[in-house]
């Protein structure tokens, strides 16, 4: 047996897994009070895509890579919702 302590890492399934290659998402405006660096990025410079729908290409740890018509945008998981 070993000791844990609160500070111990445990290890936990990422989000990205909830998520599969080929799915359909729609990209979300974060609250700026979750991220703010995110959602002044998306607000001023991908509003065209915000509640579009688009394709997941790839998955990279908290990274996907989403297909948006002829552009591939790298979002993070917490900015997109899956589409059935």
């Amino acid at each position: 047996m070993q000791q844990l302590s609160i500070f111990d890492d445990y290890p936990t399934k990422p989000k990205h897994e909830t998520l599969h290659k080929y799915d359909r998402v729609k990209l979300l405006l974060l609250d700026e009070s979750i991220d703010w660096e995110i959602h002044n990025y998306r607000k001023y410079y991908c509003e065209h895509l915000i509640g579009k729908i688009g394709t997941v290409v790839e998955l990279k740890k908290n990274t996907v890579v989403v297909r948006f018509a002829e552009e591939l945008i790298f979002c993070d998981v917490s900015e997109l919702e899956w589409i059935a």
